[in-house]
């Protein structure tokens, strides 16, 4: 059984060396981003969290990257590695995407970033459904607050023009930290298409026939048709009145 924090230099000695280069490794890329790790100020990578990756305990395993703990000096943060088989050359694009999204207060903190990693702010609490799921009638403006909390985040992020691509199945997206919302993974990210992150994001609360449901354990929801409505006149004017509008057909 591994241990739990692997200092760098043993990084190689044992199987998580296989998630420097997951899923193609060879020692030869796995040693140069060992040389990464160390350039970004890494003592060592601790193997814990949900996910698991060839018996490897990770934070979270997507199609372009894994995300485990890693120290530095005496902190703890988020460490995303990207996959040898991802569809992109680099972390640099999500890196400025996510330098965006920090400008107003949105995302996890961008710590430092090379090509392979990106060195992140660790957010630890619960994704929002799980997180919903263990609320009670008595809870509904705990729920209030933290739904009207995202929907601010989403329209943050639509004022400066950054998508952010997966708020329409946002489920592994949004973690709940302190009674706090917030929007991770930046990988999506984009201001080349047309923003729809309020849109998204509520049809994915609201509309949702999942979301809906352990939405009204708690609170009652709106009524689809004025929402639906109030969401088509946001999506022809993203203005802060129709904003508004979306909020008063939720209550919040």
């Amino acid at each position: 059984m591994e241990e739990a924090e692997i200092p760098l230099d043993r990084l190689m000695e044992g199987r998580v060396s296989l998630l420097l280069c997951y899923p193609r490794f060879t020692r030869e890329e796995a040693e140069r981003r060992l040389e990464e790790l160390r350039g970004l100020g890494v003592d060592a990578i601790i193997l814990e969290g949900r996910h698991e990756v060839e018996g490897l305990k990770v934070l979270g395993k997507g199609h372009v990257s894994i995300a485990v703990e890693a120290r530095v000096g005496d902190e703890v943060y988020a460490l995303k590695i990207r996959r040898t088989d991802a569809d992109r050359e680099s972390f640099m694009d999500e890196a400025e995407k996510l330098g965006m999204a920090n400008e107003v207060g949105v995302g996890p903190r961008l710590v430092r970033h090379t090509d392979n990693f990106l060195l992140m702010e660790l957010i630890k609490g619960e994704y929002l459904p799980e997180w919903i799921e263990a609320l009670g009638p008595g809870d509904a403006e705990l729920l209030r607050g933290v739904l009207k909390g995202l929907l601010e985040k989403a329209r943050k992020l639509d004022e400066i023009g950054l998508d952010h691509g997966e708020l329409s199945r946002a489920h592994r997206h949004i973690i709940v930290s302190g009674g706090e919302p917030r929007l991770i993974d930046f990988e999506s990210a984009s201001t080349e298409r047309r923003v729809s992150n309020i849109t998204s994001l509520t049809q994915y609360l609201f509309i949702n026939r999942r979301m809906r449901r352990l939405i009204s354990r708690v609170l009652k929801p709106p009524e689809i048709q004025p929402l639906i409505e109030a969401l088509k006149q946001y999506k022809r004017e993203p203005s802060d009145e129709n904003y508004r509008r979306i909020l008063e057909v939720c209550s919040l």
